[in-house]
């Protein structure tokens, strides 16, 4: 893979000295879950990541949620928070508001998302087909961001990016034309949709960077736990799940993190060394797998959590309600 204009440069500008990772997280749906969440975000953040990512609801009282998750992130860890945006059935002044809303809680750093329909919505329905797209959103933060005062704004734009192609993407090349126009409409950087290959992502910033891509892009990552984890990142992901991996998390009763950890240690190795600027892992609410990628990566200095805590933790009980990551 061509090496980024940016690749060698950590997104806070620092001159890199190892590979870098961040992290996702989405709110709670539960008081009990709530606790739990305060734990993994304590651990996540203790790991240094570049930032921390909060996904954003579909209705009122989950983006509620949301931003109360960025003002915990935002007062009471050391990690940087990024809000993640979405516009479908909400007007211009609407999300103007809330960009403003999140800003006043000290967050600056976006995740600019058109979003998914709400359920029993198409995409022919005004309320989806009259949103704003995810350039259209990546301009409004900028003119959000000029009408704060002076300097109290400095945050970052991130975007998508889709290896495996967009939903309603023709071509790999709209998709490449569609991110590039993210780039020039003000977006920093893009983070990849989930994929399960190297050469997925690999092939597609190759084709991004020759088309004229100069923005990095941070692949996603997440080390499943469970057989329905798998099915759910294979069809969030547009592609079959690897056939070895759903065979030894069968063979495993449906039960094994550690090969999903091993299974994303070995293809975030292949994509640092093909030239990826970062790592991005979507943790599930839970910090011990994606830790343990990032032990085994030797990525952790210090290391937040003692190498002799067991995947198979409490917090993280077989039995546990698999949330939706989106």
């Amino acid at each position: 893979m061509t090496p980024a204009p940016h690749g060698s440069v950590l997104l806070t500008g620092s001159a890199a000295t190892r590979a870098r990772f961040s992290f996702e997280v989405f709110p709670a749906r539960s008081g009990a879950a709530a606790l739990a969440l305060g734990h993994a975000v304590q651990h996540l953040s203790a790991a240094g990541p570049d930032f921390i990512s909060v996904t954003y609801g579909a209705n009122g009282s989950n983006r509620d949620a949301s931003l109360d998750l960025l003002r915990y992130l935002r007062g009471n860890t050391d990690a940087l928070p990024l809000a993640h945006l979405t516009t479908v059935g909400e007007t211009p002044d609407a999300i103007r508001a809330t960009i403003h809303g999140i800003m006043d809680a000290g967050v600056h750093d976006f995740l600019a998302l058109r979003g998914d329909p709400p359920r029993g919505l198409g995409e022919d329905d005004p309320a989806v087909s009259g949103s704003l797209d995810a350039v259209q959103l990546v301009e409004l933060i900028a003119q959000a961001r000029a009408e704060r005062p002076p300097l109290t704004s400095v945050g970052r734009t991130a975007v998508a990016a889709y290896p495996n192609g967009h939903p309603l993407s023709r071509s790999r090349a709209e998709d490449i034309e569609w991110l590039i126009a993210k780039q020039e409409a003000g977006a920093q950087f893009a983070i990849t949709q989930l994929f399960f290959r190297a050469e997925e992502y690999l092939g597609f910033v190759d084709d991004a960077r020759s088309a004229g891509l100069e923005i990095p892009v941070l692949p996603g990552l997440m080390p499943v736990s469970t057989i329905a984890q798998l099915r759910k990142v294979a069809s969030l992901a547009g592609r079959p799940a690897p056939p070895e991996l759903e065979r030894a998390l069968e063979e495993a009763g449906g039960y094994a993190p550690e090969l999903g950890v091993e299974h994303t240690r070995e293809l975030a190795r292949e994509l640092l060394a093909g030239g990826a600027p970062s790592i991005h892992l979507y943790t599930f609410n839970r910090h011990e797998q994606v830790l343990a990628v990032l032990r085994d990566l030797e990525l952790l200095t210090p290391d937040p959590v003692s190498p002799a805590h067991h995947l198979r933790s409490a917090v993280d009980a077989p039995n546990s309600k698999i949330q939706d990551i989106y």
